[in-house]
């Protein structure tokens, strides 16, 4: 099986991804970019280049959900988790800058 950064198919997708959502979903930022499976990329193959199944998200807030939403990069992650995680960096958004 070939590497992600190999599959045009996968680059493809991500394009589109960031070019639709312009900026991470969560804080706003435009800075490194990466498109997220909401549905891991894993566990969901049929699902992999669906652009529904993808956000754009900040290089920080990425590694937010991966390491310390989700603990690891290899722990799966479902849109049940996605929704979660999305409704926490929010609130935790909001928090601070009021």
């Amino acid at each position: 099986m070939s590497s992600r950064s190999s599959d045009r198919e996968y680059r493809r997708w991500r394009a589109q991804v960031i070019r639709r959502d312009k900026v991470c979903v969560i804080c706003g930022s435009g800075n490194r970019r990466a498109a997220h499976h909401i549905d891991c990329w894993k566990y969901h193959p049929d699902s992999r280049y669906d652009l529904s199944n993808g956000v754009c998200l900040c290089q920080g807030c990425h590694i937010q959900l991966h390491t310390n939403y989700k603990k690891s990069y290899r722990q799966k992650c479902t849109r049940d988790d996605w929704e979660n995680f999305l409704a926490i960096a929010k609130y935790y958004i909001r928090a601070n800058v009021q």
